[in-house]
């Protein structure tokens, strides 16, 4: 019978027997050596690694031996981030994990059936859920021992509720976005094995990368991916993120995985995906060995919709008649709305690289006539109707080619409307900046894309021609970002994109 991953908070008291076998089971591993495939920090490496790094920061002692350099190319720094296997390889890996610490929970005398529990950070329900869980928080168990689950090197201790919201990301139907264009989809573009890709599908933008930047800080683990394994909390942050993909496959019928062989079979070129169990023997860990969590062994408890079935387009049409009263087109003799099937264009761009620091940063978007002429004219209340098919255009924001020093930042971004208000339109998080920004790396140093679906703002803009050319876009910075990280946006683009 397949075990069941249970939400945290739910287990009850602080030390429940599920938590406190976790904290024995890591107190188990975490001494064995880093040359042993089940043990913690072998693990941690197999997501990411920096010899320096972990030296720093006590990990790894000067000299230690490590693993022969061919098996550390086969097994470690595989992270799938930017990727469409950002999903399938982290729900592989988190079961390798967890096979792993249950054999060690057994062997010290736990049950044989112990699941990880997961975070639910997103839950309405429950007052606490933005708190990181109390057992991470104390510095000792309750025999007085030093408590594994606590690292000095977590400086978030709470969540921002806006940071946690799911409904761009669990009302869009596409696991897949379009090739080379704005929209990533929920689980990230088409790729090769790539281990840091420059474009991030919904769920790995937000929440996963921005509860990795608020949970680490600055200097803190979780802030980035050679270090985030080696925190006991990233298991259940990713158990969650494991969780909500199925949400998103159970809450529509019409929501599927990909069905071609390029997914399911994992990658071919440059790297394959290489996982082991408890017997330290490579087990099958494509995409196609991890579509049903059951058959792996494991369900959640819960994996209800908490968007009550609500869809795109229904959430477009309620933004949209929200701002109905200031949001004034003509419906008849309306311009012809870009053609369905994921079609995109350019609509502006600024016109130099911004630099981001410890003060907000101000950009401007050119924009062009024709797409904002046609764009005004599909935001309609008839474009919006049921039996009209397809759906309105999409607008998208890109901060292209994002390089720098330390990927721990947090920004808010803001575009200002022609009367003077500033509209939010999403955060981003730099988690994994160092790595795409490696001129030695998977893409040649090129940086991160973060991609904003603004099409809310723009429905309350109600922007077009008539009342300005450009489009002021702001970006304001939320966490201890300096001038020494050195980060710049290459360029700053404008996207429209037919609904489909």
């Amino acid at each position: 019978m397949a075990r069941t991953r249970r939400e945290i908070y739910s287990l009850g008291e602080t030390w429940n027997d599920t938590v406190l076998w976790y904290a024995k089971a890591i107190k188990e591993l975490g001494p064995r050596p880093v040359t042993r495939k089940a043990s913690w920090r072998y693990l941690a490496a197999m997501h990411d690694f920096d010899r320096d790094q972990w030296i720093d920061l006590g990990y790894l002692a000067a000299g230690e031996a490590l693993p022969p350099q061919a098996e550390q190319d086969a097994y470690w720094k595989q992270c799938q981030h930017g990727s469409w296997y950002f999903l399938p390889w982290h729900r592989a890996y988190l079961s390798s994990f967890e096979d792993i610490v249950g054999a060690a929970v057994k062997a010290l005398g736990g049950p044989d059936d112990w699941a990880l529990p997961y975070w639910n950070y997103s839950s309405q329900s429950n007052p606490s859920a933005l708190n990181v869980p109390p057992a991470f928080l104390a510095r000792t168990m309750p025999d007085g021992s030093a408590n594994p689950l606590f690292v000095t090197a977590r400086f978030g201790r709470t969540l921002n509720r806006d940071s946690v919201q799911l409904d761009t990301q669990l009302s869009d139907g596409d696991f897949v976005g379009i090739d080379d264009g704005p929209d990533a989809g929920v689980g990230g573009p088409r790729t090769i094995f790539m281990d840091h890709g420059d474009t991030e599908g919904l769920i790995e933008a937000q929440p996963h990368d921005i509860v990795h930047g608020q949970l680490g800080g600055r200097g803190g683990l979780m802030s980035y991916t050679t270090l985030a394994a080696l925190d006991p909390i990233f298991w259940l942050h990713h158990a969650n993120i494991d969780r909500l993909w199925e949400v998103w496959l159970k809450r529509d019928p019409a929501n599927k995985n990909p069905a071609e062989a390029d997914w399911l079979n994992g990658p071919t070129r440059k790297r394959r995906f290489a996982i082991f169990g408890p017997d330290e023997k490579d087990r099958a860990s494509n995409p196609q060995d991890v579509l049903s969590t059951e058959k792996m062994g494991y369900i959640y408890d819960d994996t209800s919709d908490p968007l009550k079935g609500i869809t795109r387009r229904r959430r477009r049409l309620e933004d949209f008649l929200a701002h109905r009263q200031t949001f004034t087109i003509a419906e008849e003799g309306r311009p012809q709305a870009m053609p369905a099937g994921g079609k995109f264009e350019l609509m502006g761009s600024n016109d130099k690289k911004i630099a981001l620091g410890p003060e907000t940063a101000t950009a401007r978007v050119k924009l062009a006539p024709r797409p904002l002429e046609s764009l005004t004219g599909s935001f309609s209340s008839t474009a919006l109707r049921a039996d009209t098919p397809g759906e309105p255009d999409r607008v998208f924001l890109r901060l292209e080619n994002i390089s720098g020093k330390d990927g721990s930042g947090i920004f808010d971004v803001f575009v200002r409307g022609p009367d003077g208000e500033h509209m939010p339109v999403g955060s981003i998080s730099l988690f994994g900046l160092e790595r795409a920004s490696a001129r030695g790396g998977s893409h040649a140093g090129t940086g991160l894309t973060k991609t904003l679906e603004i099409t809310k703002a723009v429905d309350a803009l109600h922007l077009n021609k008539a009342d300005l050319d450009e489009l002021e876009v702001s970006i304001v910075p939320r966490s201890d970002v300096r001038k020494e990280d050195q980060i710049k946006v290459g360029q700053i683009t404008l996207y429209r994109q037919s609904g489909g």
